[in-house]
């Protein structure tokens, strides 16, 4: 019996002893639960704090500036600044806009001091840094692979030679050109089997509505003008489904007004990129469109029709940011020039004419490259 009583306690006492140790388990369980969750607090708070921070602004040298703008849904940044008051928030008294029927003519205009910035696609640049004109990368818009390869609906194509058959309007000199490049080398065509015609975009619809082009590439909102008669190869299984585009839009200015005007740049860039953040959240998608298309005089379907282009999913993600996607993107279209005879050695790294500084100073998260340019 005694034995019998001893083992019963035993067991009472063995039972004891492991609902004390799971007991101590689940609270130093819970303890770091919740140290883990004050921590995780803690840094969301800090991050709120650093997002709220305000940037303190230089005084501007210069009160009135012209900015480029086109009626192009990537420009809804720079009504957004605009409308909100960016540009005012940053110490300008007046912006103008100023439009262009060509990059190459904005460019012109940059260096010319009649625009302050510049926001064209990757192309023109680097053509102008290799010919010694003196322009710097200061920040990146948007990343925009989005041309469209619309063609004639009674025209047929089964396989990438069937291009070769037909006649291609596009803008020579432009991203499109890289483009069509990247098309003939991925199947093993020869870029000057290619028939192009070099036409402006207005010029690409009524062309193609008279049939004297088959096909045009383009950027939106061009394409969505000829979606009665024709439809975007890149949308078929043809190409592969995509559009072997390398298109991303830095934001630029001439070397002088940089270094003649640093609190102007700081301040320009400042209130751009608060425009494009704006555009990038989901949330004031409906509000920026709604401004966009007032703005440029465009009916709002066309707008939206665009806007996911540019302002969602991994495009809209990427926006803003100096990455390896923004080096890749200029070395795809640096050697397209090269290779094609735009432009000639020495081949300059597009780090090289970027400058981060500003970007650094007031939004440094953009930065996850630094360029190697300095004042």
């Amino acid at each position: 019996m005694r034995k019998f009583t001893f083992l019963i306690i035993s067991i009472l006492a063995i039972i004891g002893m492991v609902a004390t140790l799971s007991l101590i388990g689940c609270k130093e369980e819970a303890a770091a639960e919740e140290e883990v969750a004050a921590e995780e607090e803690v840094a969301a708070e800090e991050e709120v704090a650093a997002e709220e921070a305000e940037v303190v602004l230089p005084e501007p040298e210069m009160k009135n500036i012209t900015i480029h703008f086109q009626a192009n849904t990537l420009f809804a940044s720079h009504s957004i600044a605009l409308e909100k008051g960016y540009f005012e928030e940053a110490g300008f008294s007046s912006v103008e806009k100023a439009t262009f029927t060509a990059g190459a003519l904005a460019g012109e205009a940059l260096i010319g001091g009649d625009i302050q910035i510049w926001t064209p696609g990757n192309m023109p640049v680097i053509s102008m840094v290799h010919n010694a004109v003196p322009v710097v990368i200061i920040g990146m818009l948007n990343y925009c692979p989005v041309e469209y390869l619309m063609v004639r609906n009674d025209v047929t194509i089964e396989k990438p030679e069937d291009l070769l058959g037909i006649k291609i309007g596009l803008l020579e000199g432009s991203t499109c050109s890289g483009i069509l490049e990247n098309i003939a080398i991925e199947y093993g065509l020869d870029i000057n089997d290619f028939n192009v015609v070099n036409l402006g975009a207005p010029e690409q619809v009524t062309a193609l509505r008279n049939n004297d082009i088959q096909a045009f590439l383009v950027w939106p909102p061009t394409p969505f003008e000829v979606e009665d008669i024709a439809t975007n190869l890149f949308d078929s299984d043809v190409l592969g489904g995509k559009n072997y585009s390398s298109t991303n839009v830095p934001i630029v200015f001439s070397e002088d007004f940089l270094r003649n005007n640093p609190n102007t740049a700081t301040c320009l860039l400042w209130a751009v990129y608060k425009g494009m953040e704006f555009c990038k959240d989901p949330e004031n998608a409906d509000e920026a469109m709604e401004i966009f298309a007032e703005d440029s005089e465009q009916p709002l379907d066309l707008v939206q029709q665009g806007w996911a282009d540019y302002w969602a999913g991994e495009f809209a993600a990427e926006a803003g940011f100096i990455n390896d996607r923004f080096v890749s993107d200029f070395e795809n279209y640096t050697s397209f020039q090269e290779r094609n005879g735009r432009i000639e050695p020495p081949i300059i790294d597009v780090l090289d004419y970027t400058y981060t500084g500003i970007l650094e100073e007031i939004m440094p998260e953009y930065v996850e490259i630094k360029g190697n340019w300095t004042p």
